[in-house]
Protein backbone atom coordinates (compact mmCIF):
# COMPACT_ATOMS: atom_id res chain seq x y z
CA UNK A 1 0.00 0.00 0.00
CA UNK A 2 1.41 3.46 -0.46
CA UNK A 3 1.33 6.18 1.47
CA UNK A 4 -1.14 8.05 -0.44
CA UNK A 5 -3.60 4.76 -0.01
CA UNK A 6 -2.95 4.68 3.59
CA UNK A 7 -3.73 8.45 4.06
CA UNK A 8 -7.23 7.62 2.23
CA UNK A 9 -7.91 5.14 4.30
CA UNK A 10 -6.56 6.62 7.60
CA UNK A 11 -9.41 9.14 6.69
CA UNK A 12 -11.89 6.55 6.27
CA UNK A 13 -11.37 5.20 9.52
CA UNK A 14 -11.21 8.22 11.40
CA UNK A 15 -14.42 9.39 10.00
CA UNK A 16 -16.13 6.39 11.36
CA UNK A 17 -14.55 5.76 14.14
CA UNK A 18 -15.74 9.67 14.95
CA UNK A 19 -19.72 8.58 13.86
CA UNK A 20 -19.06 5.44 15.70
CA UNK A 21 -18.53 7.08 19.02
CA UNK A 22 -20.33 10.02 18.65
CA UNK A 23 -23.12 7.67 18.37
CA UNK A 24 -22.14 5.57 21.88
CA UNK A 25 -22.13 9.60 23.84
CA UNK A 26 -25.19 10.22 22.82
CA UNK A 27 -26.79 6.47 23.85
CA UNK A 28 -25.03 7.31 27.15
CA UNK A 29 -25.95 10.58 27.93
CA UNK A 30 -29.67 9.84 27.15
CA UNK A 31 -29.41 6.84 29.46
CA UNK A 32 -28.15 9.78 32.36
CA UNK A 33 -30.52 11.86 31.14
CA UNK A 34 -33.29 9.68 31.52
CA UNK A 35 -31.88 8.37 34.83
CA UNK A 36 -32.63 11.70 36.04
CA UNK A 37 -36.08 12.40 35.23
CA UNK A 38 -37.16 8.73 36.75
CA UNK A 39 -35.72 9.89 40.08
CA UNK A 40 -37.34 13.35 39.89
CA UNK A 41 -40.75 11.97 38.93
CA UNK A 42 -40.06 9.74 41.71
CA UNK A 43 -39.50 12.26 44.24
CA UNK A 44 -42.83 14.67 42.92
CA UNK A 45 -45.00 11.51 43.27
CA UNK A 46 -47.76 12.40 46.25
CA UNK A 47 -49.22 8.66 47.23
CA UNK A 48 -49.18 6.68 50.29
CA UNK A 49 -45.96 5.11 51.56
CA UNK A 50 -46.80 1.45 50.69
CA UNK A 51 -47.41 1.98 47.21
CA UNK A 52 -44.86 5.01 46.30
CA UNK A 53 -42.22 2.26 47.33
CA UNK A 54 -43.45 -0.36 45.49
CA UNK A 55 -43.39 2.06 42.58
CA UNK A 56 -39.99 3.11 43.53
CA UNK A 57 -38.73 -0.58 43.73
CA UNK A 58 -39.91 -0.83 39.95
CA UNK A 59 -38.72 2.21 38.65
CA UNK A 60 -35.46 1.88 39.99
CA UNK A 61 -34.96 -1.56 38.96
CA UNK A 62 -35.87 -0.27 35.38
CA UNK A 63 -32.96 2.21 35.65
CA UNK A 64 -30.42 -0.25 36.92
CA UNK A 65 -31.55 -1.75 33.51
CA UNK A 66 -30.59 1.22 31.67
CA UNK A 67 -27.47 1.22 33.72
CA UNK A 68 -26.39 -1.82 32.94
CA UNK A 69 -26.78 -1.09 29.16
CA UNK A 70 -25.05 2.12 30.08
CA UNK A 71 -21.92 -0.13 31.24
CA UNK A 72 -22.28 -2.10 28.32
CA UNK A 73 -22.06 1.00 25.99
CA UNK A 74 -18.97 2.51 27.95
CA UNK A 75 -17.73 -1.04 27.22
CA UNK A 76 -18.15 -0.80 23.51
CA UNK A 77 -16.52 2.88 23.79
CA UNK A 78 -13.27 1.35 25.01
CA UNK A 79 -13.11 -1.38 22.37
CA UNK A 80 -13.83 1.73 19.82
CA UNK A 81 -10.90 3.75 21.81
CA UNK A 82 -8.67 -0.11 21.91
CA UNK A 83 -9.79 -0.05 17.63
CA UNK A 84 -8.66 3.42 17.27
CA UNK A 85 -5.36 2.65 18.59
CA UNK A 86 -4.61 -0.17 16.99
CA UNK A 87 -5.36 1.34 13.84
CA UNK A 88 -3.38 4.46 13.75
CA UNK A 89 -0.55 2.15 14.56
CA UNK A 90 -1.24 -0.08 11.61
CA UNK A 91 -1.45 2.70 9.85
CA UNK A 92 1.59 4.58 10.63
CA UNK A 93 3.31 1.33 9.69
CA UNK A 94 1.86 1.27 6.47
CA UNK A 95 2.75 4.76 6.09
CA UNK A 96 6.41 4.78 6.91
CA UNK A 97 6.68 1.15 5.33
CA UNK A 98 5.57 3.60 2.14
CA UNK A 99 7.54 5.96 2.45
CA UNK A 100 10.63 4.14 2.59
CA UNK A 101 9.86 1.98 -0.32
CA UNK A 102 9.07 5.48 -2.44
CA UNK A 103 12.46 6.92 -1.28
CA UNK A 104 14.56 4.08 -2.29
CA UNK A 105 12.57 3.84 -5.70
CA UNK A 106 13.26 7.70 -6.11
CA UNK A 107 16.96 7.45 -5.40
CA UNK A 108 16.96 4.26 -7.62
CA UNK A 109 15.46 5.86 -10.55
CA UNK A 110 17.55 9.09 -10.18
CA UNK A 111 20.68 7.16 -10.14
CA UNK A 112 20.00 5.29 -13.74
CA UNK A 113 17.20 7.24 -16.01
CA UNK A 114 20.32 9.98 -16.65
CA UNK A 115 22.65 6.75 -17.87
CA UNK A 116 18.99 6.26 -20.69
CA UNK A 117 18.88 9.84 -21.33
CA UNK A 118 15.69 10.78 -18.73
CA UNK A 119 15.29 13.13 -16.05
CA UNK A 120 12.32 13.76 -14.17
CA UNK A 121 11.06 16.94 -12.96
CA UNK A 122 9.09 15.77 -10.27
CA UNK A 123 5.76 17.05 -11.41
CA UNK A 124 5.20 13.16 -12.29
CA UNK A 125 2.55 11.17 -10.50
CA UNK A 126 4.77 9.48 -7.86
CA UNK A 127 3.03 6.29 -8.66
CA UNK A 128 5.64 6.56 -11.80
CA UNK A 129 8.66 6.56 -9.71
CA UNK A 130 7.51 3.12 -8.11
CA UNK A 131 6.42 1.75 -11.91
CA UNK A 132 9.74 2.66 -12.80
CA UNK A 133 11.79 1.51 -9.69
CA UNK A 134 10.44 -1.84 -10.95
CA UNK A 135 11.10 -1.77 -14.45
CA UNK A 136 14.63 -0.78 -13.72
CA UNK A 137 15.02 -3.74 -11.02
CA UNK A 138 13.85 -5.88 -13.87
CA UNK A 139 16.30 -4.85 -16.58
CA UNK A 140 13.28 -3.95 -18.74
CA UNK A 141 14.44 -0.62 -20.64
CA UNK A 142 11.37 -0.66 -22.68
CA UNK A 143 9.01 -0.64 -20.07
CA UNK A 144 11.06 1.95 -18.75
CA UNK A 145 11.16 4.36 -21.99
CA UNK A 146 7.49 3.63 -22.43
CA UNK A 147 6.04 5.04 -19.18
CA UNK A 148 8.51 7.55 -18.89
CA UNK A 149 7.05 8.85 -22.51
CA UNK A 150 3.25 8.26 -21.36
CA UNK A 151 4.08 11.08 -19.19
CA UNK A 152 5.47 14.24 -20.97
CA UNK A 153 4.63 17.41 -20.33
CA UNK A 154 1.69 19.73 -22.02
CA UNK A 155 3.03 22.99 -21.11
CA UNK A 156 0.26 25.77 -21.49
CA UNK A 157 2.11 27.90 -24.73
CA UNK A 158 0.65 31.75 -23.21
CA UNK A 159 1.34 31.09 -19.32
CA UNK A 160 4.93 29.23 -20.40
CA UNK A 161 6.13 32.39 -22.64
CA UNK A 162 4.70 34.86 -19.91
CA UNK A 163 7.07 32.88 -17.50
CA UNK A 164 10.42 32.63 -19.42
CA UNK A 165 9.55 36.38 -19.77
CA UNK A 166 9.61 37.17 -16.53
CA UNK A 167 12.84 35.09 -15.53
CA UNK A 168 14.70 37.45 -17.99
CA UNK A 169 14.95 34.67 -20.84
CA UNK A 170 15.45 36.68 -24.28
CA UNK A 171 13.19 36.26 -27.00
CA UNK A 172 15.55 34.71 -29.37
CA UNK A 173 15.37 31.80 -27.06
CA UNK A 174 11.97 31.69 -26.39
CA UNK A 175 11.50 32.00 -30.37
CA UNK A 176 13.88 28.69 -30.37
CA UNK A 177 11.66 27.02 -27.21
CA UNK A 178 8.51 27.02 -29.57
CA UNK A 179 10.38 26.48 -32.27
CA UNK A 180 11.49 22.93 -30.62
CA UNK A 181 7.85 22.64 -29.03
CA UNK A 182 6.15 23.02 -32.41
CA UNK A 183 8.58 20.08 -33.84
CA UNK A 184 8.07 17.79 -31.19
CA UNK A 185 4.20 17.83 -31.19
CA UNK A 186 3.88 17.84 -34.81
CA UNK A 187 6.27 14.68 -34.75
CA UNK A 188 9.28 16.02 -36.76
CA UNK A 189 11.62 14.65 -34.32
CA UNK A 190 14.97 14.88 -36.40
CA UNK A 191 14.36 18.72 -36.67
CA UNK A 192 13.02 18.78 -32.69
CA UNK A 193 16.28 16.90 -31.52
CA UNK A 194 18.79 19.16 -33.09
CA UNK A 195 17.04 22.50 -32.01
CA UNK A 196 16.29 20.68 -28.85
CA UNK A 197 19.73 19.36 -27.52
CA UNK A 198 21.30 22.55 -28.04
CA UNK A 199 18.58 24.87 -26.72
CA UNK A 200 18.99 22.54 -22.93
CA UNK A 201 22.01 24.03 -22.35
CA UNK A 202 21.20 27.52 -23.87
CA UNK A 203 17.65 27.46 -21.70
CA UNK A 204 20.10 26.37 -18.75
CA UNK A 205 22.23 29.27 -18.80
CA UNK A 206 19.73 31.90 -18.61
CA UNK A 207 17.44 30.10 -15.82
CA UNK A 208 20.48 28.79 -13.49
CA UNK A 209 23.13 32.03 -13.53
CA UNK A 210 25.15 31.31 -16.20
CA UNK A 211 25.32 27.29 -15.59
CA UNK A 212 25.03 24.79 -18.14
CA UNK A 213 23.57 21.57 -18.12
CA UNK A 214 25.44 19.50 -19.73
CA UNK A 215 28.79 18.78 -18.17
CA UNK A 216 32.73 20.42 -18.60
CA UNK A 217 35.35 17.69 -18.81
CA UNK A 218 37.00 16.76 -15.63
CA UNK A 219 39.48 19.84 -15.24
CA UNK A 220 42.23 19.86 -12.67
CA UNK A 221 41.84 23.47 -11.94
CA UNK A 222 38.47 23.25 -11.21
CA UNK A 223 38.09 19.70 -9.34
CA UNK A 224 35.91 16.86 -10.65
CA UNK A 225 33.13 18.14 -13.01
CA UNK A 226 31.76 14.68 -13.70
CA UNK A 227 28.33 15.74 -13.10
CA UNK A 228 26.16 18.64 -14.80
CA UNK A 229 27.03 22.47 -13.93
CA UNK A 230 23.59 22.82 -11.98
CA UNK A 231 24.94 20.00 -9.29
CA UNK A 232 27.18 22.39 -8.07
CA UNK A 233 26.26 25.30 -5.95
CA UNK A 234 27.69 29.04 -6.97
CA UNK A 235 26.57 31.77 -4.55
CA UNK A 236 23.63 33.96 -6.52
CA UNK A 237 22.46 30.83 -8.38
CA UNK A 238 19.15 29.34 -7.54
CA UNK A 239 19.32 26.10 -6.05
CA UNK A 240 17.92 23.15 -7.38
CA UNK A 241 15.04 21.11 -5.42
CA UNK A 242 15.38 18.04 -3.25
CA UNK A 243 14.04 15.77 -5.44
CA UNK A 244 15.46 17.32 -9.09
CA UNK A 245 18.79 17.76 -7.26
CA UNK A 246 19.41 14.02 -6.93
CA UNK A 247 18.98 13.62 -10.81
CA UNK A 248 21.65 15.76 -11.39
CA UNK A 249 24.53 13.83 -9.25
CA UNK A 250 24.63 10.87 -11.77
CA UNK A 251 26.96 11.39 -15.06
CA UNK A 252 24.33 10.50 -17.97
CA UNK A 253 24.48 9.78 -21.03
CA UNK A 254 23.79 13.17 -22.04
CA UNK A 255 27.10 14.25 -20.79
CA UNK A 256 29.33 11.72 -21.24
CA UNK A 257 32.05 11.66 -24.18
CA UNK A 258 30.33 10.24 -27.14
CA UNK A 259 31.21 6.00 -27.31
CA UNK A 260 31.82 5.76 -31.10
CA UNK A 261 30.31 1.78 -30.58
CA UNK A 262 26.62 3.45 -29.80
CA UNK A 263 26.11 5.77 -32.28
CA UNK A 264 24.00 3.38 -34.32
CA UNK A 265 21.94 2.44 -31.27
CA UNK A 266 18.96 4.00 -31.09
CA UNK A 267 18.90 3.83 -27.39
CA UNK A 268 21.86 6.13 -27.35
CA UNK A 269 22.05 9.98 -26.69
CA UNK A 270 24.79 12.01 -26.43
CA UNK A 271 24.59 15.62 -26.81
CA UNK A 272 28.32 16.30 -28.64
CA UNK A 273 27.62 12.92 -30.77
CA UNK A 274 24.17 14.50 -32.03
CA UNK A 275 25.29 18.23 -32.14
CA UNK A 276 28.52 17.37 -33.86
CA UNK A 277 26.82 15.71 -36.61
CA UNK A 278 28.52 12.32 -35.09
CA UNK A 279 25.13 10.04 -34.74
CA UNK A 280 25.05 7.34 -37.46
CA UNK A 281 21.02 7.02 -37.17
CA UNK A 282 18.23 9.35 -37.46
CA UNK A 283 16.62 10.79 -34.84
CA UNK A 284 13.43 9.50 -33.81
CA UNK A 285 10.57 10.28 -31.19
CA UNK A 286 12.62 8.95 -28.18
CA UNK A 287 15.31 11.58 -29.20
CA UNK A 288 12.83 14.31 -29.08
CA UNK A 289 11.32 12.98 -26.06
CA UNK A 290 14.64 13.19 -24.57
CA UNK A 291 14.67 16.70 -25.09
CA UNK A 292 11.55 17.44 -23.80
CA UNK A 293 11.73 16.03 -20.63
CA UNK A 294 15.04 17.57 -19.87
CA UNK A 295 13.48 21.08 -20.73
CA UNK A 296 10.54 20.17 -18.27
CA UNK A 297 13.29 19.51 -15.95
CA UNK A 298 14.79 22.67 -16.25
CA UNK A 299 11.71 24.56 -16.06
CA UNK A 300 10.40 23.08 -12.57
CA UNK A 301 13.68 21.96 -11.20
CA UNK A 302 14.68 25.66 -9.64
CA UNK A 303 13.74 25.91 -5.46
CA UNK A 304 11.85 29.02 -6.01
CA UNK A 305 10.10 28.18 -8.98
CA UNK A 306 6.44 29.35 -8.54
CA UNK A 307 5.47 26.71 -10.96
CA UNK A 308 3.33 29.61 -13.36
CA UNK A 309 4.71 27.48 -16.62
CA UNK A 310 2.31 24.48 -17.18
Amino acid sequence: MSGLDSLAKLESVIGRLDTGLASLQESAEHIRRFDEMIKAQLNSIKMPSFEKLLLEDRALSFVHGFNRWNDEIMEGVRKWQDQVTKTFRNLNEEITEGMKRHREAHMLVSATLPERGWYLSGHEPCTLTLKLAKSVRADDWDAVDQQVIEHLPDFKPELLKQWLAEQNVPDYCINRFFLFLNHQKAGNHEEATYVGVPLIDELAKFLYGGKSFTTKRRNRGRGDQSKPELAFKTEGSPDLKNYCNDFVQTFGCLQEDPQVDFLSDENYWNRHAIVHGMMKRPMGSKDSAKCLMAINFLVFARDENDDGAS
